[in-house]
């Protein structure tokens, strides 16, 4: 029995020392493997972390997640009768990170292939985005060309987020890791705006809009996959980063 204990102790300490020469820093919020509440302590550790996406964290060499570059779009729409196509550049994303962690979940049978899988649900309320345009074509029988800044507004968005885990071992120790995170989202309203239409005439460029906005499902569903694909590199590598810093034992003792 005093060997058993004797052991115990020696465990523990080990642990906490493990963890103290670490120097585990204030963004990671540890939890417990057997902890009854173990989403509710993850989905704690997630909404601490969060802010610190939004400037970043040097010493991981992780980027702040605000702006997001997207890289550039083409949408193209084709009407009997009129035709418009509109080249976005340099396009950026704000607001990913003023995400709402609404629900969690993982499987409690362990998956050889990749370890646990966990899904949660997003809120994102506001995703606001930049860049310049091009458009060429017609609305309305009137030819429409231009160049200049746009801008986009979408709310009520809603994310699904599935994450197959894995573990690996580095120096000696065994890290989890991101195997494969996808995100989808969905929004529910939004609002376009191309800038300098018609060389700024404002009734003109009103009326243009207008007409754009009203086919906005189109330019949503062409945006949006760039805002997940962006959203899953980023949050993957950060991910990584962080596991392949700490332990697993002192992430989850």
């Amino acid at each position: 029995m005093r060997t058993f204990q004797l052991t115990w102790t020696i465990v523990i300490l080990f642990t906490i020392d493990t963890v103290r020469s670490l120097d585990l820093p204030e963004y990671l919020h540890v939890c417990h493997r057997e902890d009854p509440k173990l989403t509710e302590c993850m989905k704690q550790s997630i909404e601490t972390l969060r802010p610190y996406l939004a400037r970043g964290i040097p010493e991981l060499d992780i980027p702040a997640i605000e702006p997001i570059n997207l890289g550039d779009l083409i949408v193209a729409e084709s009407v009997p009768g009129q035709g418009i196509s509109i080249t976005a550049k340099d396009i950026k994303a704000y607001g990913p990170s003023n995400f709402r962690l609404k629900k969690l979940k993982y499987t409690e049978k362990f998956v050889v292939e990749y370890g646990k899988v966990y899904s949660f649900e997003l809120e994102l309320p506001h995703l606001y985005v930049e860049g310049r345009y091009v458009v060429d074509g017609r609305i309305l029988l009137l030819p429409v060309k231009g160049a200049g800044k746009f801008t986009g507004n979408f709310t009520q968005g809603f994310g699904n987020v599935r994450i197959k885990g894995d573990r690996k071992v580095i120096n000696g120790k065994n890290h989890l890791s991101l195997a494969k995170l996808d995100i989808k989202i969905k929004v529910g309203d939004g609002k376009i705006k191309l800038e300098n239409l018609f060389g700024g005439d404002r009734v003109l460029g009103e009326i243009i809009n207008q007409t754009i906005n009203q086919n906005f499902s189109l330019l949503s569903h062409e945006l949006i996959p760039l805002i997940e694909k962006a959203l899953q590199r980023i949050f993957k590598q950060t991910g990584n980063k962080i596991l392949e810093r700490f332990p697993e034992e002192v992430l989850f003792p």
